[in-house]
């Protein structure tokens, strides 16, 4: 709603902020603070389940003193119009976006301008000013009320969702936790090895999947805290994934900004192991993520959030950092064999079993992964995790997790848009159509380029391209109906 009045007030000339914030919002910090208070609000939910999504508990909602004499109903009406009213508003903003984008302009012509210019333009500016100001100082308060003073209902909240959404440990740019390498791992070195035999490739190969018993537990207590260390000091970047409530914490991308996730996927074998079962002489890393707790759970897909590279370049990788599986919760299954159907579509995610060629795929494996166990898979291979009862995890359980997708030689950017781009909104310059490479998609194996590898020392990456975010919002916008069917698989307990 605020953004649909600031482009009216905008495009009749009366521009009521201060320059200062007229710059502000020119270098995006205005969304920043608007992520912040719609951390704050969702923060509320998360940590009491029982609240109405739009009630900030300041007086507004049933039994508040700006709600009195209504009764469930009549406020339950009046909710549903404010709701629909936000709904309209988002609609008017996406639109005006995209109107500016192919027309040059957001609402109409500047003769037009003119006409609603005389009508509107009376706007005191002193008056809007404080309205806008004592609206965002009141969210803002709620907001630090509510996570300053917890109370019954946030103590039955996940300690680690508490801690990857506390405001005041929150950390931007570049992070090191202070932890030390595994025994016999020397910084600078090259990464260590892990032999296969012929028969396990040709094994992957035919299944499109495979677990290594204990490939990486040595990396297992390095693994788990610097994932500690992470929590404890949530990155900004991992907000907007965290407030989607599928996971008490996840973060993409971890190895541009901490120091203890780029040195795992350095010096372990993990490059190494997957130059063998994807048989390619080199390994770049395209993308990974962290994930801890589940809470939604996943129905049958297969991975597109792989980066900007083809399926066939693409090969999948998760090491588990806890033993899960047990009452079949928390660890993937897969059906095996099916990375070599031709019924689901490459831009395609979620599935049903009964479709085109899936049923002839009826073998099923589910690991049960310990401590250090990792799970190698193509990136077409049809898989799912279910989610624990009541879709939260029990207190002193976890299931902590890094994954992601490593590039094979000769692998070819692919500038994918829509929601396959959030896999890509890193700063690199990159173009459509040439080789993959540079600081971005760094290469892991068989050795490191010293340029790409300075770069990332010096902190000459910068993680997130605000004109790649903002292209993003738009492609979404417009292409909304395309991503409905991503709601219907989340949350899936058979």
């Amino acid at each position: 709603m605020l953004a649909t009045v600031n482009v009216f007030i905008r495009e009749l000339g009366e521009v009521v902020l201060p320059d200062q914030a007229v710059d502000m919002g020119g270098k995006l910090q205005f969304l920043e603070i608007m992520a912040v208070l719609e951390a704050y609000r969702g923060y509320r939910l998360l940590v009491n389940t029982e609240a109405l999504a739009g009630d900030l508990d300041i007086g507004m909602g049933p039994g508040g003193a700006l709600a009195s004499g209504l009764t469930l109903e009549e406020l339950a009406q009046k909710q549903s119009r404010e709701l629909l009213n936000g709904r309209l508003a988002m609609m008017a903003a996406a639109a005006m976006a995209i109107s500016q984008v192919n027309n040059g302009y957001p609402l109409v012509s500047t003769n037009e301008l003119r006409n609603l210019k005389d009508t509107v333009g009376t706007i005191e500016s002193s008056m809007f000013n404080t309205a806008l100001a004592a609206a965002g100082f009141l969210i803002a308060l709620d907001g630090i009320r509510r996570l300053s003073a917890p109370s019954a209902s946030a103590a039955e909240a996940s300690s680690i969702a508490q801690k990857a959404l506390n405001p005041i440990a929150i950390e931007f740019g570049m992070q090191s936790p202070p932890v030390s390498l595994p025994a016999g791992v020397a910084a600078g070195g090259l990464p260590q090895r892990f032999e296969f035999s012929e028969q396990q490739v040709v094994q992957f190969e035919e299944d499109g999947v495979i677990m290594i018993k204990g490939g990486l537990k040595p990396w297992v207590e390095f693994l788990t805290a610097v994932t500690e260390h992470q929590i404890e000091h949530p990155h900004v970047w991992s907000l907007v994934g965290r407030m989607s409530g599928l996971y008490d914490y996840i973060q993409r991308n971890t190895w541009m900004t901490n120091d203890g996730f780029r040195d795992f996927l350095y010096y372990s074998p993990l490059g190494h192991i997957i130059s063998q079962l994807g048989r390619t002489p080199e390994v770049r890393v395209s993308t990974d993520m962290l994930l801890v707790n589940p809470n939604k759970g996943f129905g049958w897909h297969q991975d597109n959030q792989n980066g900007p590279i083809d399926f066939p370049d693409a090969i999948r990788w998760w090491v588990a950092m806890d033993k899960c599986g047990e009452n079949d919760f928390g660890a993937p299954e897969y059906l095996l064999g099916s990375h070599k159907n031709t019924t689901v579509h490459n831009e395609a995610v979620f599935v049903t079993l009964d479709s085109g060629d899936l049923p002839e795929y009826s073998r099923t494996t589910k690991f049960k992964p310990e401590p250090g166990d990792l799970i190698v898979w193509n990136s077409r291979t049809i898989h799912r995790i279910l989610a624990p009862p009541g879709q939260t995890w029990e207190e002193g359980t976890q299931r902590r997790a890094l994954g992601g997708t490593m590039a094979t030689a000769g692998s070819i950017y692919r500038n994918k848009g829509g929601a396959s781009a959030i896999s890509d909104l890193s700063g690199h310059s990159q173009v459509n159509g040439e080789p993959l490479g540079g600081a971005y998609f760094p290469r892991i194996y068989p050795n490191r380029v010293p340029e790409e590898e300075e770069l990332r020392e010096r902190g000459g990456i910068e993680g997130r391209s605000a004109k790649k975010i903002a292209d993003l919002g738009l492609t979404l916008a417009s292409n909304a109906g395309k991503y409905i069917s991503f709601t219907k698989v989340l949350g899936k307990k058979s």
